[in-house]
């Protein structure tokens, strides 16, 4: 497998930050999933004009049913500019949700009534085995109403990962259809991070591998069984291609606490649903709109009438809310794979760089036997050397050179010194 992030941008994109323009030919795509706890439909369109005449009659926005809208294709503006003015989306969510390269993120918007969160999808292609990443943004609003944002597919790009929670829905499997559109929008941020811990356990499996060729090239040293190939500079370069992917990893996934922790901040304020009417008046009353920020705590308009439908009635319509009391056991229990998935990552980080430390020193073991060897050969060749150049000299009085075996006796010489060269070695193990 490749160990490669791949980004679905234009050729003309950098690293910066630019926005896609309308010159993408893909086709887009929109699906709508309508459902309560006994009913369940859906409709798929191709084209915005088909969308139209679907939004003119039947209503979207209800607390009695939960509607989900995923748009496939954030290539195309001016779509995405007709959906702005007709969903009321704000400037900014617009150009953030068509701008690639953006950081993960949670804003809050309309006064509490809506939440915009932006997340990378990452997954490993099964047919290619490259490592995909993607762009999403959720939009939650009142009464039930999820819209989602994905990047248009093509044939390298043909894969849905939400496809599960789609087939969860469809066959009523689990409480996902007896539970409000927040327990849905836990289930897609579940699916997301499932598959960030599923390309963290296909990096492992090669960092194993890879641990695995090194430590057997130290065991067997010489008599190593493994071909020569696998332990050159190609060793190297995949070791510093996958911790190059951990650390794009660690950078992207960093936003995902104070994402988790501003969405489970919420229960201070859903927790206020339970007090009186009197009560909920007198906090009205003291926290004004100055403690509303998108960076504060709250994520209700402490004005707003969207925190729960129990509101007497009046003057106010009533609404469902954005987060109901259950989602927020949900919300602990993802913050916990959230601690989990940093975890992993800093390990294997720390792993890659042990290993690239190892091959430095496998390498460095490697010359040192080759320069004792080169150091033996040249330290028995000397003392030959020596011999062979006193008794090859042309003198005239040289007792060797008439003796009948003075040829023999210089070769016993050298056999000797070469012998005892050797025999020192080994008593020093050196050898």
């Amino acid at each position: 497998m490749h160990m490669r992030f791949h980004n679905h941008r234009l050729a003309s994109d950098e690293y910066d930050l630019q926005l896609i323009s309308n010159g993408d030919n893909r086709p887009i795509f929109f699906n709508i999933i309508q459902y309560d706890e006994s009913h369940y439909t859906e409709h798929n369109f191709n084209s915005l004009s088909e969308l139209n005449v679907f939004l003119t009659t039947t209503s979207c926005s209800s607390k009695d049913y939960c509607t989900w809208m995923n748009i496939e294709g954030i290539h195309r503006t001016d779509i995405l500019d007709e959906l702005s003015n007709r969903f009321n989306f704000h400037a900014l969510t617009k150009e953030d949700i068509y701008t690639i390269n953006e950081r993960m993120k949670l804003d809050l918007l309309d006064n509490g009534s809506c939440i915009y969160l932006l997340m990378k999808m990452i997954y490993v292609h099964s047919d290619t085995e490259h490592i995909h990443q993607e762009q999403i943004s959720f939009i939650l609003k009142e009464n039930n109403f999820l819209i989602t944002f994905q990047e248009a597919k093509d044939k390298s790009n043909s894969m849905d990962i939400f496809q599960i929670v789609k087939n969860r829905l469809k066959n009523n499997r689990g409480r996902i259809r007896s539970l409000k559109i927040d327990y849905l929008f836990y289930c897609l941020i579940d699916v997301l991070i499932e598959n960030y811990m599923f390309v963290l356990d296909r990096i492992s499996i090669k960092i194993d591998m890879i641990d695995k060729v090194l430590m057997n090239k130290l065991k067997q040293n010489n008599n190593s069984d493994i071909s020569s190939h696998h332990f050159d500079s190609e060793t190297l370069r995949l070791i510093y291609h996958i911790k190059h992917d951990m650390l794009s990893f660690r950078i992207l996934c960093q936003p995902l606490r104070e994402i988790i922790i501003k969405l489970q901040k919420a229960q201070d304020r859903i927790s206020l649903t339970n007090q009186t009417v009197q009560y909920r008046r007198q906090y009205r009353r003291k926290k004004r709109p100055k403690r509303i920020t998108l960076s504060g705590n709250y994520f209700f308009n402490p004005n707003s009438d969207s925190l729960t439908h129990r509101w007497p009635l009046g003057s106010i319509q009533e609404k469902a809310p954005l987060f109901n009391e259950y989602i927020f056991m949900y919300f602990k229990d993802l913050n916990d794979h959230i601690i989990l998935l940093h975890d992993r990552i800093d390990t294997y980080c720390d792993l890659l760089s042990s290993l690239i430390s190892f091959y430095v020193i496998l390498n460095e073991a490697e010359m040192n036997r080759i320069m004792t060897f080169l150091t033996l050969v040249s330290i028995i060749f000397i003392p030959l050397t020596f011999f062979c150049g006193l008794f090859s000299m042309n003198f005239q009085h040289m007792s060797p050179l008439r003796w009948y075996y003075g040829y023999f006796f210089i070769l016993s010489i050298l056999g000797a010194c070469g012998i005892l060269t050797i025999t020192f070695f080994k008593w020093k193990k050196w050898l």
